[in-house]
């Protein structure tokens, strides 16, 4: 990940505005030099992964400095780029006189990029001298990479509608039927089963049934996953049978909410999927205040998904428990041909009879895990020549303790198209498990982050489009919804054996760390010994976030609880879910580097007059955010934005 933060700092640096002005001849020379010593470092980047990679901890070191020197002369450059964008912007006198005459707040500007210039030069020589003892190629090699791959703009059936059940039609059947049966007390059906072993598919496709559908007044989707509280489960379950009340519900304490629930279902014949259950005290967490889930003997049901047999045996109630199977051999085949082979790539294979031999050999190794076909399945679909096959079942992994599912997972990761796309997929370990994201939402994240190129004949937005369907053509994402008229993809989820690889790699690469439970826990976490992250994520953090680096660029949070945050002078990305701020105003008065700024159901903010000088700021996202006051006058173009519809 060190290639990818400087190729995402060579790209932006190129679009900035400190070119051949008057007003910046002062440094323009040294910003001009800065960018020709990137380029340089830019061309050792191959090979310090390489060794990065095979373990060379002197290596290691030497990634952490690349990564720091990068963002540092990102930083010092857009610093002279605002300068410039800011003294053109200004009016009447003052720009009069800019234009002729350094004011003197202008000359000290001047003087510290300057300084910070020859600070970051200096660090770049000795990295470059560093690299000459450690033996690391000078790569003269030229990457053309593929301005738009041929397969982006297609559509893919990879959805949670209209996925192939293989193997699980009559699963699904037996299901239902236990659900729709006549026995009028209180039950519950649990589905066991492995990770990956397609327990979420199945519950879905039985959740959406119109058999199903038909016979209960009420359908809950509730995901617990291992970190959960049982309050915010009982809100999400509240909001889906009570719309239109996500305000007065966010005040309500966990007697009042269960109370509510209570009161609603026992008048209902109702179903209520557990997804991902993990300890075997949920049922009696979520019933702790009131018993939430009261048998009124008209046959309501519980769906519960789990790895863990325990956890289905231990609810005090009448328990049906299903052991998911592992598909055969003839249905591992449907499955992972639909994906290896979809019909749109049937043109471009020659020896069909030789890669059905060497594709059923790869579908046999997947030890008739769902998970492990599709995303196998997907990473051959981009390469389909023989040879990838051979090479696959050559040095195929072992298959003990989930290894099997990782190197799948890290072969996948390492033939993504380019390091842009690589950087999106390592982005989801930022979200939540089992999170849904909403793509519009992901795709203004990518493009702050500067993780989307520019290419020719197409649109930021386009081009991350594009990247969504082409993790969904992997199998990487699962697509929830899709756009009604033109068929986009809505909304994804990924799996939660795949999110916890991205937040491993994430932690490893130093790209990304993952803070939950509690602040302790953000002082003490670096995501290794020599490796720094300039992107944090907490969730349900409460107290003080103090990030390892003060020069943090992104930080997202979800459900924090009267936090407060530090100054960070270089942040671009602030995303923050569900949560309640302290000093808000004080924090961001001077990140003029900001590019997005959302704040989605928060409480008590108040916005500075500075977001005005916020040049460059592309969203502004405050929806379902409540007591919010701005200082910014009425007149300024962000003052709407600024204030929730």
């Amino acid at each position: 990940m060190a290639e990818s933060a400087v190729r995402t700092v060579i790209g932006s640096v190129g679009n900035l505005a400190v070119q051949e002005t008057t007003f910046l001849c002062a440094v323009n020379l040294e910003v001009g030099l800065l960018k020709d010593e990137l380029m340089r470092l830019k061309a050792y980047l191959k090979d310090v992964d390489s060794k990065w990679r095979s373990g060379n901890a002197r290596v290691t070191v030497l990634v952490s400095q690349i990564r720091t020197a990068a963002y540092e002369a990102q930083n010092v450059i857009e610093a002279a780029d605002y300068m410039e964008k800011r003294n053109r912007i200004k009016k009447g006198f003052i720009e009069a006189i800019s234009r002729y005459a350094r004011l003197p707040n202008d000359l000290v500007t001047l003087r510290k990029i300057g300084v910070d210039i020859q600070h970051v030069r200096r660090k770049l020589n000795e990295i470059f001298s560093s690299a000459d003892h450690l033996k690391i190629d000078l790569d003269n090699t030229v990457v053309v990479e593929d301005e738009f791959p041929q397969d982006y703009g297609l559509m893919y059936r990879n959805s949670e509608d209209d996925v192939v059940m293989v193997g699980f039609e009559d699963e699904k059947k037996e299901i239902v039927d236990k659900l729709v049966d006549n026995d009028c007390m209180l039950s519950v059906v649990s589905i066991v089963a492995m990770g990956g072993a397609g327990k979420t598919t199945l519950a879905r496709k039985v959740y959406r049934s119109p058999r199903v559908k038909e016979h209960f007044d009420t359908l809950v989707w509730v995901t617990v996953s291992q970190n959960f509280q049982g309050i915010d489960l009982l809100k999400d379950i509240m909001k889906q049978i009570m719309s239109g009340r996500d305000k007065s519900i966010a005040k309500m304490n966990e007697y009042e909410v269960g109370k509510e629930i209570h009161d609603f279902l026992l008048k209902k014949r109702y179903l209520v999927v557990l997804d991902d259950v993990w300890e075997t005290d949920t049922w009696e967490q979520l019933n702790r205040m009131i018993k939430v889930f009261l048998d009124a003997e008209n046959g309501s049901r519980v769906l519960l998904t789990t790895r863990k047999e325990d956890v289905a045996n231990h609810v005090q109630m009448p328990t049906y428990v299903h052991p998911l199977k592992k598909l055969d051999e003839e249905k591992s085949w449907e499955l992972f041909s639909s994906n290896a082979l979809p019909s749109y790539r049937m043109s471009v294979i020659h020896d069909v009879d030789e890669f059905e031999k060497l594709g059923r050999k790869l579908a046999n190794k997947c030890d008739g895990l769902p998970l492990a076909l599709a995303v196998l399945g997907g990473y051959l679909s981009k390469n389909l020549n023989a040879q990838t096959r051979c090479d696959i079942l050559s040095d195929w992994p072992a298959t003990k303790d989930g290894q099997m599912m990782q190197d799948i997972l890290a072969r996948s990761y390492k033939d993504l198209p380019d390091h842009h796309l690589r950087s999106c997929l390592l982005y989801f370990a930022a979200f939540p498990e089992d999170y849904k994201i909403y793509v519009p939402h992901l795709i203004e994240l990518w493009i702050a982050e500067s993780f989307i190129p520019r290419t020719r004949n197409h649109t930021l937005e386009e081009t991350a489009r594009s990247y969504v369907t082409e993790l969904a053509q992997r199998s990487l994402v699962q697509v929830v919804d899709r756009k009604t008229a033109h068929g986009w993809i809505e909304s994804i989820r990924i799996h939660d054996i795949l999110h916890d690889w991205c937040m491993e790699e994430a932690r490893q690469d130093g790209f990304l760390d993952t803070i939950d439970k509690t602040a302790d826990q953000a002082s003490a976490s670096s995501s290794s010994d020599n490796l720094m992250s300039y992107c944090f994520s907490y969730q349900t953090v409460s107290g003080q976030i103090s990030p390892a680096t003060p020069n943090v660029r992104s930080l997202l949070g979800f459900k924090l609880s009267s936090v407060s945050l530090p100054k960070l002078r270089f942040l671009r990305v602030l995303c923050i879910e569900d949560s309640t701020l302290k000093d808000f105003s004080s924090v961001i008065g001077g990140c003029i580097h900001l590019r997005l700024l959302r704040m989605r159901r928060c409480r008590r903010m108040t916005l500075p007059s500075s977001i005005g000088k916020f040049l460059y700021l592309q969203t502004i996202d405050l929806r379902d955010t409540f007591e919010v006051s701005t200082t910014v006058p009425l007149g300024h173009p962000y003052a709407k934005a600024c204030l929730p519809p």
